[in-house]
């Protein structure tokens, strides 16, 4: 399987480096042959850009390749379905954050969620799971698995909260322009540092909060998964049932 997603990934990368460099010929040709206003045609504008564009689609059709072949038919539906359910749920609050008319922040952080929710669907949708009598043939989860599992899922629940609530913390102009905030005196400015802090301790941690609970959901999904049962047989030597020329030993 190694050899053959390599062969797979090497074919993307000369097509992807095919694609770039005629957009880069193209446009040396077009710098150096044509004159300025040819240059400022639509056209010839959008062929490099098409051309980027294009490398970024097939970049993207490589690692939904990738990982049908690597994944495919080796994740067990106990997995694969409540990875899809979080995935799903990641569309449904980027929609929401999309379509809510209160606050501007949830807007912005909900297209960013959509978009990686979409693409994540168009990735796991493209193979299935471990059929399901093999997934019914495989050991329960031990509570080893959902410990550890657990503990990754808090760590990348806390590693994402840490990324994305400092970043939308509030800071001068506040929304406004530099140019108003200027205008404002310092009793204006003190309530709108005030109004912006309310909301970001009463809104914007309380969000990102949740939305950071994603991609712990599917860390812990996946880590119980990957975690080696850790169950040992007893040995032979052990078992008084077992007759001696089995453990190697002479009779006797």
């Amino acid at each position: 399987m190694r050899r053959r997603l390599i062969r797979i990934v090497t074919r993307f990368a000369i097509a992807i480096a095919i694609i770039l460099a005629s957009g880069g010929l193209f446009k040396l040709y077009t710098d150096s042959q044509l004159s300025a206003e040819q240059q400022d045609e639509v056209l010839i504008k959008a062929i490099p850009f098409v051309a980027i564009f294009v490398s970024i689609v097939v970049a993207f059709a490589c690692v939904i390749v990738v990982v049908a072949i690597w994944l495919g038919g080796r994740v067990p539906a106990r997995s694969y379905r409540p990875i899809e359910a979080i995935i799903i749920a990641g569309i449904l609050l980027g929609v929401l954050g999309l379509f809510q008319g209160w606050k501007l922040f949830t807007y912005e952080y909900g297209f960013l969620l959509l978009l990686a929710s979409v693409l994540s669907f168009m990735i796991w949708s493209h193979f299935e799971p471990l059929p399901v009598r093999a997934s019914k043939a495989l050991p329960p989860l031990s509570r080893r698995a959902h410990l550890i599992a657990l503990a990754a899922a808090l760590v990348a629940w806390i590693i994402a909260a840490a990324l994305l609530i400092p970043q939308s913390r509030p800071s001068e102009p506040y929304g406004l322009s530099q140019t108003l905030w200027d205008f404002k005196n310092d009793e204006e400015k003190a309530q709108i540092r005030d109004d912006a802090e309310d909301e970001f301790r009463m809104a914007k941690v309380p969000v990102l909060a949740l939305v950071s609970l994603l991609p712990a959901g599917l860390v812990y999904f996946a880590v119980r998964e990957l975690v080696p049962d850790g169950a040992e047989t007893a040995p032979a030597a052990h078992n008084p049932n077992v007759p001696p020329e089995r453990l190697g030993a002479s009779p006797g």
